[in-house]
């Protein structure tokens, strides 16, 4: 049995019990906490898009958010993972170097909304998407990454396809020819790394779409190639020199409950640097430090590395500027962002910072991270805070109540807290054989 139609048949036989359900919920809430802050975050970025796509209208069949009509469900899929990836702040895998909820979400919703499908049907659907996401992810890693691809794009579009074909009832070899099919339709390349990070949403916005779009194909009988993941020319080919095979396999457990949550709106390389610098900040004084040495994995430097931001969008790809910030002020937020808070202190002190590639700061077995700061002041004392794995990952976890927070901070400005506690409790009420109310009706209604 190939690759693929092992994977197929594996997610074809994915079950729920309660504890998924909830985990599943959560990852749903912090969805919309990102989405509030990627549109407000991104506006201009997002603004530009919207004039190009909304005039389009077409069928009214799925809600987009914070809009006031109905889009086809495509266009709503695209739109909403726009918005959610906007400022960084979505749920992600270590393993797979990705981030699934982004397009999976908006893609599961959407079709749902065009469907009419159950509670129980969608969350079938994300868990299946999420399980492809980080299975198929984790196996072409680290190779994707050195190859330039972004894998929330490149992965993504196969997971979404998973998704929606469950979505839609298909059958294993449905699922199968549905990812057969989205191969052809993948990418996402990490080069808004380069410049104009803010395209960087583009990524998951194609997945959901063209994921939807290869399901919708399935659903109509077409077929994709077979061993469409390792044929010669098949997917893997194309995306890495090295298959981890054993990833493929899944765990124990559905890999949902591998997926961490973000604290900061910035990229999750930078995550460790921001806590040890905070960890930091009440033991050294600004005006008394020398140099600061940052130890990183090399995979870190290279896509959160930038010096200086000039604009909010860079902001999330710069470890020095964001552990300059947390390691004056002991905190890190979107506050920093907009605009950058490039104060001659904070200048300064980037200044005196040097990024280090560390290779024990990164092992993918242990599902380790990690950064050391290590701060010389000018009086030859040395103070430093190691911190392997970040706020928010599954070793170190964040609360349900953590995460409505997160969504209520979010969410100031754009919607009041009545609004935001009737999401919350149509978000914790999803499931069951009734017909899924999408919480997205709710904010189109405020």
């Amino acid at each position: 049995m190939g690759l693929t139609t092992e994977l197929a048949q594996d997610l074809y036989r994915i079950q729920l019990d309660d504890r998924d359900k909830e985990q599943l919920k959560t990852l749903i809430i912090d969805f919309f906490a990102a989405s509030f802050a990627g549109y407000r975050q991104n506006r201009v970025f997002n603004e530009r898009v919207e004039r190009v796509i909304y005039p389009q209208q077409g069928t009214e069949e799925s809600f987009v958010f914070l809009q006031d009509r109905k889009y086809p469900a495509r266009t709503a899929a695209f739109m909403n993972s726009l918005y959610g990836h906007g400022a960084e702040l979505d749920d992600g895998n270590k393993r797979a170097a990705g981030h699934p909820g982004v397009h999976l979400i908006p893609a599961v919703f959407a079709l749902s909304d065009k469907l009419n499908k159950s509670g129980d049907d969608v969350l079938q659907a994300l868990a299946t998407g999420y399980e492809a996401f980080i299975r198929l992810s984790s196996a072409a890693q680290p190779g994707m990454v050195a190859r330039g691809f972004h894998s929330t794009g490149a992965a993504g579009t196969l997971a979404c396809a998973a998704a929606c074909a469950r979505l839609y009832g298909l059958d294993a070899q449905g699922i199968e020819d549905s990812i057969a099919l989205a191969t052809t339709m993948t990418g996402g390349l990490l080069s808004y790394g380069d410049s104009r990070p803010a395209i960087k949403p583009l990524n998951p916005g194609k997945a959901a779409e063209n994921g939807m779009l290869a399901a919708m194909l399935a659903n109509e009988g077409v077929q994709g190639p077979t061993e469409a993941l390792e044929g010669q020319n098949g997917w893997f080919h194309a995306f890495t020199d090295e298959v981890y095979e054993d990833y493929l396999k899944g765990s124990g457990h559905l890999l949902l409950h591998d997926c961490y949550f973000k604290l900061y709106p910035s990229c999750r390389h930078t995550h460790c640097g921001i806590d040890a610098a905070v960890a930091l900040h009440d033991r050294v004084k600004a005006g008394d430090i020398e140099k600061v040495n940052v130890y990183i994995y090399p995979n870190a430097i290279k896509l959160a590395g930038l010096k200086i931001p000039k604009d909010k969008d860079e902001t999330k790809f710069s470890i020095p500027y964001t552990l300059a910030c947390a390691l004056l002020n002991g905190s890190y937020g979107t506050a920093d962002m907009d605009p950058p808070r490039l104060s001659e202190d904070v200048l300064d002190l980037i200044n005196k910072i040097s990024l280090i590639s560390d290779t024990s700061m990164e092992d993918r077995e242990k599902g380790i991270r990690g950064t050391k700061v290590e701060v010389i002041l000018k009086d030859g004392r040395r103070e430093e805070e190691t911190v392997l794995v970040p706020k928010g990952d599954p070793e170190r976890p964040l609360t349900r109540a953590d995460i409505v927070d997160k969504l209520i901070i979010c969410a100031q400005g754009q919607a009041d807290e009545k609004t935001i506690m009737k999401l919350v409790a149509s978000i914790e009420a999803a499931g069951g054989a009734g017909t899924f109310e999408n919480p997205m009706k709710i904010l189109s209604e405020k």
